[in-house]
């Protein structure tokens, strides 16, 4: 229920906007709550759905990553009907997961981030032997792929580093609709939004927070089962202006409306589009100076910064100065705009033109 599925959800759009007929291939899902969630009410009537049983591990966590990777091929291979004459594939979860077909592909990267062991522990012996066939096995993956999409310049530079492929950059769609000419009363409100994990560092958020004790802070976001003991620690080292709202952003969307500003730690993220739609709804985004944000915020628009003490003296500066939050706000609901979902239709309606211009090309006369 992220950034992934948003590619999916105008991706589809897209294509049926022009005429396309389109195929969603995945794991069963429960496709009401998914547009409940998304807000994409009778998305599905515009697909042929290619649904297969979720994965179940067999192998225990050991092996989780080859047993995965046999799991999917297998299943497409039982689900992709072999009638049919596909003439794209569109792959918008792991370069890893691309079906074995002689079909046209492009890829959607948000990060080449697999093998993360032999990067964290590049001595280990043991880790470089177990990912050996993974390695193999994933460089096949990418050359199999005609295309790369990038979610950002900075997602881009590390498929080159890793993967020796240029490729495009397209931003994700944001729904900044859900936002533009939404007016509320301002409060001295801070807001944070996103999956609450630790990679995306909501101790620091807090730790912002002790530093202006008299400003309310506020987290809104999900917490999935593994991640219930980093919530709970969250939750019981919090100082009492910091607040947090368990429940999908769509549903709490005045809490952004009402906010002067955003804040957003995690270091290298690969976009943000949580950031985007804080600037829609007229936040000044402050965030971390680092990875895709910096590609959404320029100065203009609001701040960045590196240290915890930085970032609390920037939203103290916001708050304590109406003209210039009023400045800022403005700038940044405009430069929201660049990464509507319309933009990204566009692009990928684009991409379906070229593609099939080239299959024609190629067609005999």
């Amino acid at each position: 229920m992220g950034g992934g599925e948003r590619v999916v959800i105008h991706s589809i759009l897209a294509a049926s906007k022009a005429g396309h007929d389109v195929s969603l291939l995945s794991e069963e899902f429960d496709k009401r709550a998914f547009e409940d969630f998304f807000a994409c009410f009778g998305l599905f009537k515009k697909v042929t759905l290619l649904p297969f049983p979720r994965f179940r591990p067999n192998l225990g966590r050991r092996f989780l990553l080859y047993d995965r990777l046999y799991y999917y091929q297998r299943q497409f291979q039982k689900s992709i009907p072999r009638s049919e004459k596909f003439e794209l594939v569109l792959g918008t979860q792991d370069v890893g997961y691309v079906p074995s077909i002689s079909v046209p592909t492009v890829q959607y990267c948000y990060f080449p981030e697999y093998f993360e062991h032999l990067r964290t522990s590049p001595s280990s012996p043991l880790w470089r032997l177990y990912y050996r066939p993974a390695r193999f096995y994933y460089r096949n993956r990418v050359r199999r792929v005609d295309g790369l999409l990038s979610v950002s310049d900075f997602t881009r530079v590390f498929v080159w580093k890793i993967w020796g492929r240029d490729s495009e950059t397209l931003y994700p769609p944001c729904p900044i609709e859900l936002y533009v000419g939404r007016t509320s009363r301002r409060e001295d409100l801070v807001i944070s939004v996103g999956r609450i994990v630790r990679e995306k560092r909501i101790h620091l958020f807090i730790e912002i927070a002790r530093k202006l004790p008299t400003v309310k802070f506020i987290v809104i976001g999900s917490v999935a089962d593994e991640n219930s003991d980093y919530y709970r620690w969250l939750e019981s080292r919090s100082p009492e202006n910091v607040s947090f709202v368990l429940a999908p952003l769509r549903k709490v969307k005045d809490i952004l409306t009402r906010a002067k500003v955003y804040v957003h730690s995690a270091e290298n993220e690969h976009f943000g589009i949580t950031i985007v739609e804080a600037m829609a709804a007229g936040c000044v985004p402050v965030v971390h100076d680092s990875g895709g944000p910096r590609e959404i915020v320029s100065e203009d628009v609001g701040y960045r910064w590196s240290k915890v003490d930085e970032a609390a003296k920037q939203i103290a500066q916001i708050l304590g100065d109406d003209v210039l939050r009023e400045t800022l706000s403005k700038a940044a609901a405009s430069r929201a705009m660049l990464f509507s979902p319309e933009h990204f239709e566009k692009r990928i309606e684009s991409l379906f033109s070229r593609y099939q211009n080239q299959r024609h090309t190629l067609l005999p006369q």
